[in-house]
Parts: C-alpha cells; sequence; structure tokens
C-alpha cells in the first residue's frame, strides 16, 4: 500500500534490526542461522542464552544499537520508505533521528492483547520482558493512532503513533497506513518543503537558513500550511481549548490555524509586551542566534498568567524545531501556567534533527508530549 501511494510509486523496504544480533550470534556459537530466522520454535530454544549474548553486547558496546540501526538504514540506501521491525529502544525518535537527519523517523508502537500473542505465537504466559530478543512484547493495548501511553520504564515518551494489532486479516493494517501513513507521502508536502527557500551563509558564514517563513509570502502558501497542520494534527481538534504560540515565527502560523479550528491564541512575547498579571520564563537563545554576540542573555519569555483554562487540552505551534531550547521553555512556562503535560501536544513547520531537539526535550521530561512536524531537513 505504501509502495502505491496517492501521487505515485514508492520503493518500499522491509527490515528486522534483531536480524543482526542473531547473524552475531549464530557466529559465536554455531547455531543454524537459518533456523533462528524462520524456525520460531528453534529461536525460542535459543532465546535465553540469544538473550545473555546480546546483553553481554550491549555491555561490551554501548553504541550497539546505534550501529545496527544505522547498518539497517544504508542497507536500504535507495528506498523511499524504510520499515524497520525488531526495535527495542526506549524512545528512538528522541535517540535516533539525528542519525538520519535528511529523514522523517516515525516510531509506530505495535500493541496487542496478552491472548492475541499467545494465540499467534505460542509465547509463554507471563514473558513479558520487553529488552529480550523475541517476540513477546507486553505493550499496552490502545486505540490506533494517538494514544500516547508509554512504556518505559525510565524516562516519558510518546510514541508517533500507536497500532492496535488485535484485529485479523489486513483490513486493520490498511486503514491504519491510509489515515496516518500516506498523508507523509502526498505532494502537498513536497509543494510545501519548495517554498522553504535555502539561504547559503546567512545569517553567518557556513550556515545554510532554512526561510521557513517564506511559506507566508508565497502565493497560497499560508493556506496550504495551515490545511497540513489540521489535517496532520494526529489528536482531536474537538477536545483542543487553546493554541499556544511564541513571537515572531510562531505567530504567522498559529494564528492562521488558530483561526480555521476555531479557538483563541496564547501569546509568548518577550518580556514588557504584555500587561500583568503574567508568567515569566528565561529566553533561550535560538540555534542560530547562540553564537552571536549579543545572544538574548538576560531576556525572558512571558504569557498572561490567566489566560490558559485548566481542563482543555492546548497545542503549541512554532515555525521550527532545531535545537529545543524554546520548545522546553514554553512548556516550562505553560507548566507555571498550571498546564500539565499531559494537555499538550507540540506541531511545527520544520524539523531540523541534527540538533537533537526531541532528545533535549525527552531528557528535560516532556518525552511524554507528542511532537508532530511537517518538514525535515537535514543541516543547520
Amino acid at each position: 500500500m505504501l509502495a502505491r501511494s496517492a501521487d505515485q510509486r514508492r520503493k518500499v523496504h522491509k527490515a528486522s534490526i534483531s536480524d543482526a544480533i542473531k547473524r552475531e550470534y549464530a557466529t559465536a556459537t554455531g547455531a543454524d542461522l537459518d533456523r533462528l530466522l524462520w524456525d520460531r520454535a528453534y529461536k525460542e530454544q535459543h532465546r535465553r542464552s540469544l538473550t545473555a549474548f546480546f546483553k553481554e553486547q550491549m555491555r561490551q558496546h554501548s553504541w550497539l544499537l546505534e550501529k545496527q540501526f544505522l547498518n539497517v538504514v544504508s542497507g536500504a540506501a535507495d528506498a523511499d520508505v524504510l520499515v524497520i521491525t525488531g526495535m527495542r529502544d526506549e524512545a528512538p525518535t528522541a535517540t535516533l533521528s539525528h542519525l538520519v537527519q535528511n529523514s522523517r523517523l516515525l516510531d509506530i508502537r505495535v500493541t496487542a492483547s496478552e491472548k492475541t500473542r499467545q494465540t499467534r505465537r505460542k509465547c509463554q504466559a507471563g514473558d513479558d520482558d520487553r529488552h529480550e530478543i523475541h517476540d513477546c512484547e507486553n505493550h499496552n493495548s490502545s486505540d490506533n493512532g494517538s494514544d500516547c501511553k508509554s512504556n518505559s520504564t525510565t524516562l516519558d515518551y510518546c510514541p508517533s503513533l500507536v497500532f492496535d494489532n488485535g484485529a485479523t486479516g489486513d483490513e486493520a493494517v490498511r486503514r491504519f497506513a491510509h489515515t496516518y501513513l500516506l498523508p507523509f507521502l502526498h505532494r502537498d508536502l513536497e509543494r510545501l518543503a519548495s517554498m522553504v527557500l535555502p539561504v547559503p551563509d546567512f545569517p553567518r558564514t557556513g550556515i545554510e537558513f532554512r526561510h521557513v517563513l517564506n511559506i507566508a509570502q508565497q502565493q497560497g502558501g499560508l493556506a496550504l500550511c495551515t490545511s497540513l497542520l489540521q489535517t496532520h494534527f494526529i489528536n482531536d481538534w474537538d477536545k483542543i481549548g487553546m493554541v499556544a504560540c511564541c513571537e515572531a515565527g510562531g505567530f504567522v502560523f498559529a494564528s492562521a490555524l488558530a483561526q480555521k479550528v476555531g479557538v483563541p491564541l496564547a501569546l509568548i512575547r518577550e518580556a514588557g509586551k504584555l500587561p500583568p498579571p503574567i508568567v515569566s520564563i528565561d529566553k533561550p537563545s535560538s540555534h542560530i542566534s547562540s553564537s552571536e554576540p549579543n545572544n538574548l542573555k538576560g531576556k525572558k519569555l512571558e504569557m498572561s498568567r490567566d489566560l490558559i483554562l485548566r481542563g482543555p487540552s492546548v497545542v503549541v505551534v512554532d515555525d521550527v524545531l532545531a535545537t529545543g531550547r524554546t520548545l522546553c521553555a514554553i512548556l516550562q512556562l505553560l507548566a507555571k501556567a498550571g498546564i500539565s503535560n499531559e494537555d499538550i501536544s507540540i506541531i511545527v513547520i520544520a524539523e531540523f534533527p541534527i540538533h537533537r531537539g526531541r532528545e533535549l526535550l525527552y531528557r528535560n521530561g516532556y518525552g511524554g508530549i507528542r511532537i508532530q512536524s511537517l518538514l525535515v531537513f537535514g543541516g543547520a
């Protein structure tokens, strides 16, 4: 289905990341690789020793998961879409996106009831160690698409999408792909990306600036972007009570979106531009301005204190996700205003994974907030 999107044919490749460790295990122990890959009963016989082998490899090489991920990606360099199965990372979009900076990385969490897993895979009851190298994961069952419950035992984390694999047949899979995956392959996103012009050596030598605000300067650009923001947003707009945005880039896109979906704006501005009562937070410098001599030290961001009521959800809209420092400050500001992480989601126009903004948000306790982006660009 992904190979035949609405616009054109795509080359789709599927690979299992666990195959690499099985190959290494077979080489080290003399186990039959073909049977490890294709014979489930044989694999179950080796499961405990295979798990022990994997954990020992991880102890010796802390970068093993990243290496295996890159090996799988490089093996499918000519693919338009790469589907990787067998991932066991706690927060792949947060920790691996920068390794594939020119591509969009989606983490689709597949769930099924314990009974369904046992029936399909003949797994042992109560076997729920997610970090073992086997196929009997004990995930929380949920509705398809937007459920953001995390299985992480450490920091909170929200996968990109959740697919409930409880139904038989392929109708549910096709419906999920049509609803949540095919929109990423639509030409409207390519049209939007073409409006984000690259500007070399701006604002200083060595930086290729992506002019995201140029979208609003193109005929039909703002309308197209607003429509994509509305349709790509995974959660329910009827449950959204406010759109929050920070000057200046966020104002442009958030204003049009808020008007289209019929919700008010929460404007976040530099200090001194809003009347009291307000809440404030230190303003971070952006990845572009951070090395400038006058890099905003001592400045603050402010928001009207009683503007956002507790209860309805808030969508934070910004033009760019790069280092994540600005979004981190916005989330701290919303927390000071009494808004919990569970009531917040984020959608941005353009993301630059090389700056590891998702990882910064994850490490600072905001991994449970869903982050969506329309466009992904490599480089600065």
